[in-house]
């Protein structure tokens, strides 16, 4: 601006330069600057809103889930409380023997009963069925086998001979002669073969004595206290035993298959008798499956007999003893006699005839004869010592086979227990079932054992859903039932869930 010291200053005048072509770039290039900033910022901005946003509902399902997630208490099955299962019926009155000793055994359900008190008393060849087990301890049979051949000796036809001397039972035999041990075991048991009771415990343990420690052994480990052997066949006095402590054996050999396929036979074919019937003559008849019998003048008559009785469709053995039982009288047999002949003595001899006498000469006085028996009255033979030991050895079985009676142990869909499940501060249950029939075999008065074996169970497992099994059993017999629950299980809402840590 210009100024005069005469007049009034004159108007101004502004000239704005215009901006060089450089400074224009550097202005637009300002501009463009700060609007990519901006929305760099607001790109930032954005992103870090996002993460925000991202992280805080992460966080919150991650909450959710891990409260969803949160593992419930696992559901608790308990058994029912129910009365013990007992096998219905009252305890039968078995007819025992009125003499001697009586027992009777169902291995199947462990059940055993006894006459009354029992003390040792000769068991004669109920002695050989302890004999065929230990035989068959130390030489298995494997099915199909006739195991190995076994040579006879002149020891063991000399024994052969002494026992034909004593009217021992026994089998032909000769020196050189060998027989499997399935026919030596078929002689001994169905032939009741006192000779080859001797043969097989040599064959065994070298002499009678060392077998009869085996023996013994066996008698121990099956609990028999009343039992003592002193040799292989029971032919001696000094073997004793007692009813039930035979049935504790028996049951050993009927569980044996080569005793208990040999013991059933009806007959057998040995190579120098031929074919032999059993002398157990109940064998093959009315389910009879063996055992044995045995007679002396000591021990009377003495049965083992085993019997497969079907009740319900269900196959059970059934075992009875009966010992010392009453025997027919002896038949006498021919006298075997020793004859004396000795000359009357008279007061006055007769007189000779007059000379030319025609009077015959008188005759001599008949001579004077004493017979002697030989065979003292124990040992006479009896025709059939088991005549009155087998009607009573046959009422017991029958008796004891009627008795075995079917028990109802689980029903399908029937509750048996519950699941409770524990959330919210309260118990859920619910129940659970078994899901088949079963039945066992039992004595009337018998307790079934029970047991159960559970399964993890999931929360909220559906109706349906297998949760363990149940046991049942009576002796050896044992089922499992399946369960099952019958209703699903409760489990809390999501809601629930997200508003209980």
């Amino acid at each position: 601006m210009t100024t005069t010291d005469d007049g009034p200053p004159a108007a101004a005048t502004v000239v704005l330069a215009e901006p060089s072509r450089r400074g224009r770039r550097h202005a637009g290039q300002h501009s463009a600057t700060k609007g990519k900033d901006g929305r760099r910022h607001r790109r930032l901005l954005l992103w870090v809103l996002l993460a925000v946003g991202v992280l805080v509902v992460g966080g919150v399902t991650w909450v959710a889930v891990t409260r969803i997630d949160t593992p419930l208490a696992r559901p608790v099955a308990r058994p029912g409380v129910t009365a013990a299962i007992v096998v219905p019926g009252p305890s039968p009155l078995l007819p025992w023997p009125t003499k001697g000793q009586g027992a009777v055994a169902v291995p199947a359900i462990r059940f055993s009963a006894q006459s009354g008190p029992e003390s040792p008393v000769p068991v004669a060849s109920l002695t050989k069925m302890t004999t065929a087990v230990v035989i068959l301890r130390d030489h298995p049979l494997p099915a199909g086998s006739d195991g190995p051949l076994i040579a006879l000796t002149p020891g063991d036809v000399a024994e052969y001979e002494a026992e034909l001397k004593n009217d021992e039972s026994s089998v032909a035999i000769e020196v050189g002669e060998s027989l499997t041990e399935r026919q030596m075991l078929q002689a001994l048991l169905t032939q009741s073969a006192n000779d080859i009771a001797y043969s097989l415990a040599v064959w065994d343990a070298g002499s009678v004595p060392a077998f009869v420690v085996k023996m013994n052994a066996l008698a121990a480990s099956l609990g028999m206290t009343d039992t003592h052997y002193v040799d292989a066949s029971g032919y001696e006095p000094a073997t004793v035993s007692s009813a039930s402590d035979v049935l504790r054996v028996a049951a050993v050999g009927m569980a044996t298959p080569a005793f208990a396929q040999t013991v059933a036979l009806t007959s057998v074919t040995l190579p120098l008798v031929g074919t032999l019937k059993n002398i157990v003559t109940e064998v093959g008849t009315d389910g009879v499956v063996g055992i044995k019998s045995g007679y002396t003048s000591a021990a009377g008559a003495c049965m083992v007999l085993a019997a497969e009785r079907t009740v319900r469709d269900r196959q059970v053995l059934v075992l009875v003893a009966v010992l010392g039982q009453p025997t027919p009288p002896p038949t006498q047999p021919k006298p075997s006699t020793s004859t004396t002949t000795t000359a009357p003595t008279a007061a006055h001899p007769p007189a000779p005839p007059a000379a030319g006498s025609t009077t015959p000469t008188a005759p001599a006085p008949p001579t004077s004869t004493t017979t002697t028996t030989t065979i003292p009255r124990d040992d006479l033979p009896i025709a059939d010592p088991f005549k009155y030991a087998r009607p009573t050895t046959d009422s017991l079985l029958a008796s004891t086979a009627a008795a075995v009676t079917p028990v109802t142990v689980a029903t399908a869909d029937q509750v048996v227990g519950t699941v409770s499940a524990t959330w919210g501060g309260r118990v859920h249950r619910v129940s659970y079932v078994t899901t088949a029939d079963e039945w066992l075999l039992g004595w009337p008065g018998q307790q079934v054992a029970t047991a159960t074996q559970f399964t993890a169970i999931a929360p909220g497992s559906r109706a349906g859903t297998g949760i363990g099994t149940a046991l049942y059993a009576i002796g050896s017999q044992f089922r499992a039932v399946p369960l099952a629950l019958a209703e699903t299980v409760p489990e809390p809402s999501v809601w629930w869930r997200l508003a209980h840590a």
